[in-house]
């Protein structure tokens, strides 16, 4: 049954009946796994029972047969593995995908597409289409079968026709590396040396056009034909001389194998080397993962807004094509709409015709593209803003938004240029398009197509006066959109595995151009936002290498976000030692090399790399040690045994895992670029070594003052993406100078050092006492990165804590520790620092009574608000926290609040996700499972919605507890209703990570995960990253926790001691 989704208006029955019926855990019966039988016992023939025996064996054989059939019937149980599972993950490119791959020497040249798609009920129910396809096929031997890609469609008509060989066409030459490619975007330029066979292309005749007789896709109930004679103006085939013959090759068979996208046609004749067109008329059906719709009509008005979702292989959804990153093509696009629509593309606008109600937009060609970058976004829009780009070339930039909303995008008009400029001055190529537009969208994610940009409406509408943190969400998003223009656009990966360089590098780049752009974002962007989270992701046995094949069809369901970010992480490591003057070179060497083309991995590392022996030492190879790190699994911690009378230290690696457990693939050892600086010495020209993973231990000497303890740090500024642990001492020295004074160090290596130290002290690689002497300092710290790497942790153990007895004498040490924060940044909302949000988050993770105190004063109002307009007094950045906090102190009266507004605020509403992530924050079991039950069950919350709420379970230790029997008991259920969307089951396996309390809750999930083994294969590497956070988080309860506690008492006593001797003190000097 097809889903109707409601974007504008509540579904206020079924919210109250998903709200008010109370309901407790189902259970479901225990399985049958594991019950086998066997025969035991005998039977001794003598010859006075031979007719006894015969008789019997007649009757024993007969019984043995039902039994054996019984017994082979009765499942057995299995022993898996679960890295195993891993390999199966629906992400994970399949064992015969070359089964399923496209001809080799078949490339396609040019598009021309026509589209007329049909919305009813909010979605789009059908396309019409008609899509001509200019290919040539290059090979010496012929071709039986044309293979292509189509899913969801019916095709009505083809057409397949034959051009000879003579006439205007051009072969294109193969690249020298030598070659400068950068050139006018009328220009058609070579593909690159990795494409293994030579293309062919078209000579561009735009201008001249022939009638052909056709049937052409008409839009509703509007009859023309001159949409197709535009459709095929571009046609080569329709400027044939009398030299160039055309000849139409019948279609004997063609069919669709739905399960993999692949549309096989059966000419009459075999396919010889030459051109050829491929005309296909077809009707394609909804599918809400290609064409998103919103609907927003009311009374008045009827207002509704499309976009394309073609990345990374829906494109073969919408129309026929050959839906490969590598085979790239031009494209012109034309679309039959209503006429009071707008509709954008990747090109600007070519011609217009109006008919009645109906209009027929053609659109210029394209460059080359791959078939996802074609985008598309029709509705009701109007125009916002224009800036001009680029003053020689003048690229016009327009900013759109939904009609009747009061739109002014401020901060991106002023600040979008200057990106532009950066991007255009770092690769040495202009922009690559001939347009810009950007489109404010309330309900899809981000994306950046060539030439089309849509973005969050809450990041579009962002101000130069809106506090910082939200300039700087809205800043950093648009650098990544805009290098998508370059890196995703003008060029692209060979396959889907390799997409990292483009999206790691954009990552790499955000936090480099933004501090450039705005100052103000002073702060080690790339630490807070991107190292902390990889080094947490990417710290366990289950690690998967960035070489790891990826399977495009079910990309969403893997995880590319945690590859890219850990793709980052090394490509930053690189730039650390190449410097970054050499990157910049390395960039620009890349894009003009490849411009047009596709990359693979090797060819972005020798570009990057290129030049830069006079860093080389130890006889490293720098490549070899940067693939290496690529092709591994994790990250080293390394180990640091100091002689302070020699001035030496001893240096060793092995990997990290958070999960302590073996692994045969131990993904090292590694080359490590190691820096240090010792106390007194100068940050900016740490000392460099070269650790091989030859050498089990390295010595080095000189390292810090002979006879002298002082401290010294190594890995500066967490450039090196690894941990670092030291001996006893050193940690004593540096937690001392910490104290004495924090500026000493800075605050990257001070994040850098609270982020390793509770990190090593989790898996029991040093002790709570000498982590907690290293951020006993953070009573005194102003700085936003060393609380970030503080916040991590504290909350990670607020989570694992939460059912020991451990857990009030927990809390009570994080306030007294974090409580200094709120009280001096706090009440700073308006200006909206990091600090600011970080001190709110600790209050309300830790009950701190400052934020308590401001929370309730800010509730109050908040309450009584019927339209919920005094929400505008906290500044958007703080209110998911607020809202969650609000939640904690809820019980069922304070529910009926939260349905009132969830039925009254819509899905444009910028504070509608943190209203749906807050409903993990109550603290009533029954509340949390009802809204679980409403995802599975209900209709109330669209799947985007249920995203939002399922990545908040793991957040909250109640919520976590709730997830963690949901999902295991209502697996079936889940599975059924969400068996395609395989985001979804990622992010209900993915709720119940921070539910592990104890073995039992270890051996559940792994009883789990081996009675549903096959229907969790499409989600198998987060089922297995579940299992091995579980494994660690009981693994620290089993072996770390009674260190914790002690220590916590200690400090406890501690700190009632020196209370003592400052009131001693204290009398003293009164008396004095």
């Amino acid at each position: 049954m097809k889903e109707k989704k409601k974007y504008d208006h509540a579904a206020s029955a079924n919210m109250s009946q998903f709200s008010s019926n109370r309901q407790e855990f189902t259970t479901s019966e225990p399985g049958m796994d594991g019950i086998e039988y066997q025969r035991e016992g005998g039977y001794f023939l003598t010859h006075r029972r031979i007719a006894i025996v015969i008789t019997a064996s007649f009757l024993l054989l007969v019984a043995a047969g039902f039994i054996g059939a019984y017994v082979g019937a009765l499942p057995r149980k299995k022993i898996f593995d679960t890295t195993a599972l891993i390999a199966e993950d629906a992400g994970s490119e399949p064992a015969d995908a070359a089964k399923y791959s496209l001809p080799t020497s078949i490339f396609p040249l040019r598009y021309s597409i026509e589209l007329t798609p049909i919305v009813e009920d909010n979605v789009v129910s059908r396309v019409r289409g008609r899509v001509v396809i200019q290919f040539s096929y290059n090979a010496t031997t012929t071709l039986r079968q044309i293979v292509l890609n189509a899913k969801s469609m019916n095709i009505t008509k083809m057409k397949l026709l034959y051009k000879n060989e003579n006439g205007e066409f051009q072969t294109r030459k193969r690249r020298s590396p030598q070659e400068n490619d950068v050139t006018k975007y009328t220009t058609i330029i070579p593909i690159s040396d990795s494409t293994q066979h030579a293309m062919t292309t078209i000579a561009n005749q735009e201008n001249q056009q022939q009638n052909v007789s056709s049937t052409t896709m008409k839009p509703l109930n509007f009859t023309t034909n001159s949409s197709h004679n535009v459709l095929l103006a571009h046609s080569t085939f329709n400027n044939a001389t009398k030299s160039q013959q055309i000849k139409q090759i019948n279609v004997t068979y063609s069919d669709i194998d739905e399960q993999h996208g692949i549309l096989t046609i059966t000419p009459a004749s075999t396919i010889k080397s030459g051109f050829y067109s491929l005309e296909i008329d077809y009707e394609a059906r909804g599918n809400n993962m290609t064409l998103i719709v919103a609907n927003y009509s009311d009374e008045n008005t009827n207002r509704w807004l499309m976009i394309t979702r073609l990345k990374p292989i829906n494109a073969r959804a919408l129309f026929p094509a050959f839906d490969d990153v590598r085979l790239k093509a031009r494209f012109t696009l034309t679309v039959n709409h209503s006429k009071e629509m707008t509709v954008l593309t990747n090109t600007p606008l070519k011609s217009s015709n109006t008919f009645d109600n109906w209009t027929i937009d053609t659109f210029h060609e394209t460059p080359l593209l791959s078939p996802h970058s074609l985008a598309l976004i029709e509705g009701n829009l109007i125009s916002v803003g224009k800036v001009i780009a680029n003053e020689t070339a003048e690229i016009p930039i327009n900013f759109w938004s939904e009609q009747g909303q009061d739109f002014n995008p401020i901060y991106l008009k002023n600040t979008i240029v200057t990106v532009i400029k950066h991007f255009e001055d770092l690769f040495s190529v202009n922009y690559p398009m001939k347009k810009l537009d950007i489109v404010s969208v309330p309900f899809a994610e981000n994306s950046g197509n060539a030439g089309l940009i849509s973005i969050k409406q809450n990041l579009f509408n962002v101000t130069d006066t809106s506090p910082g943190i939200t300039r700087y969400n809205a800043l950093r998003t648009l650098i990544r959109l805009i290098g998508r223009q370059w890196l995703g656009g003008l060029i692209n990966s060979q396959n889907w595995t390799d997409v990292w360089i483009l999206e790691s590098s954009l990552i790499d780049l955000q936090h480099t151009i933004i501090q450039k752009i705005d100052p103000t974002f002073n702060h080690s962007t790339f630490l807070l936002d991107v190292q902390l989270e990889a080094f947490e992701a990417d710290g366990y046995s289950v690690s998967q290498s960035l070489s790891s094949k990826v399977n495009p069809a079910y990309l969403e369901a893997f995880h590319p976000d945690e590859l890219y970010d850990r793709g980052a992480c090394i490509l930053r490591m690189l730039h650390g030692i190449l410097r970054s003057n050499d990157s910049r070179i390395g960039y620009k060497t890349f894009v003009s090399r490849w411009a047009n083309g596709n990359a693979d991995v090797n060819s972005f590392i020798q570009v990057m790399t290129n030049g830069s022996s006079d860093y080389l030492s130890h006889e490293v190879n720098i490549v070899m040690a940067i693939v290496s790190w690529i092709n591994g699994h994790g990250y080293p911690v390394v180990e640091i045994k100091r002689d302070y009378k020699t001035g030496s230290v001893k240096i060793s690696q092995h990997r990290f895992r958070f999960d302590n457990r073996s692994r045969g693939d131990e993904g090292g050892p590694w080359y490590i670029p190691l820096t240090w600086v010792s106390e007194g010495n100068n940050w900016s020209l740490p000392s460099f070594a070269w650790i091989n993973p030859k050498e089990k231990e390295v010595t080095l000497d000189n390292v810090g003052h002979h006879g002298n303890k002082s401290w010294v740090v190594f890995n500066v500024n967490s450039t090196g993406y690894f941990r670092v642990n030291y001996d006893e001492n050193n940690w004593e020295l540096i937690a001392n100078a910490l104290i004495e004074n924090p500026t000493t160090f800075p605050s990257s290596v001070k994040a850098s050092l609270v982020d390793d130290v509770l990190s090593l002290a989790f898996v029991g690689s040093t002790t709570y006492a000498t982590a907690f002497n290293v951020i006993n300092y953070l009573k005194n710290e102003s700085q936003p990165e060393p609380w970030t790497a503080l916040m991590r942790h504290a909350i990670k153990l607020n989570l694992v804590l939460y059912d020991t007895p451990v857990y009030p004498s927990y809390q009570e040490f994080m306030r007294k520790l974090t409580t200094s924060l709120f009280s001096k940044v706090g009440i700073e909302v308006e200006i909206g620092k990091r600090i600011t949000l970080i001190a709110h988050q600790l209050g309300a993770t830790f009950e701190d009574v400052d934020y308590v105190n401001w929370a309730k004063s800010n509730y109050d109002d908040l309450k009584t608000s019927y339209a919920w307009d005094k929400r505008y007094a906290v500044p958007s950045y703080l209110r998911e926290t607020l809202l969650c906090t609000f939640a904690k102190l809820e019980d069922q009266v304070g529910w009926q609040w939260w349905q009132e507004k969830l039925e009254n605020i819509t899905r444009r509403d910028a504070d509608r996700n943190s209203f749906l992530s807050s409903l993990a924050c109550f603290q009533v079991p029954w509340i949390l499972q009802a809204v679980l039950n409403e995802i599975v069950r209900g209709d109330f919350f669209s799947e985007s919605d249920a995203l939002v709420i399922l990545k908040a379970f793991d957040k909250h230790p109640v919520s976590a507890e709730v997830a963690f029997k949901f999902v295991q008991r209502n697996w079936p259920d889940i599975l059924q209703r969400f068996a395609k969307s395989y985001p979804i089951l990622r992010a209900f396996v993915g709720s119940v990570s921070s539910g592990f309390t104890s073995d039992r809750d270890l051996i559940d999930f792994q009883s789990f995960r081996d009675t549903n083994y096959e229907s969790l294969k499409p989600v198998g590497y987060i089922t297995a990253f579940v299992e091995a956070k579980g494994t660690s988080w009981v693994s620290f309860l089993n072996h770390s926790l009674v260190d914790f506690e002690k220590t916590l008492i200690d400090f406890k006593k501690h700190e009632k001691s020196n209370v003592k001797l400052r009131m001693v003190k204290s009398s003293l000097n009164s008396t004095i």
